[in-house]
């Protein structure tokens, strides 16, 4: 009796697991490159985005805040996912890709998952790679 019971448990797990490709271009659902104002405006809360621009100012533990020259966000990059042995300055174009982080009080942030360096026109592999703590 018990083993039936693991059986429907494990099947509704695989089953109603949510299947995620690797697609994020238009009609995602906010994914893709956008704009941090569309991102204040539109994007709903845990949609994924990416954004170009630059890191302007750091506001607090693992807290920046980012510009696109649309606007200004609050984004969270874990010292994991910031990249080491490669400054990073308010002239130091980025990309980075993450959640939309919406709060009840109003605030909205991105909980940044990835960055990645940006030269002239193509990305930039880091020297190094990025820290692992």
């Amino acid at each position: 009796m018990c083993f039936r019971y693991l059986m429907v448990a494990v099947a509704l797990a695989i089953f109603s697991t949510p299947v995620s490709a690797q697609f994020t271009g238009p009609g995602t659902g906010g994914g893709g490159c956008t704009t941090v104002k569309d991102v204040l405006r539109n994007t709903p809360d845990d949609a994924w985005v990416t954004l170009r621009g630059r890191i302007t100012q750091k506001v607090g533990h693992e807290k920046y805040l980012f510009t696109d020259g649309t606007g200004q966000i609050t984004v969270e990059i874990d010292d994991k996912n910031f990249p080491y042995d490669t400054p990073i300055t308010p002239k130091t174009k980025i990309e980075i890709s993450g959640e939309v982080d919406k709060e009840l009080i109003g605030r909205t942030e991105i909980d940044v998952k990835q960055m990645t360096i940006l030269g002239e026109g193509t990305a930039q592999t880091p020297k190094g790679g990025f820290q692992s703590k």
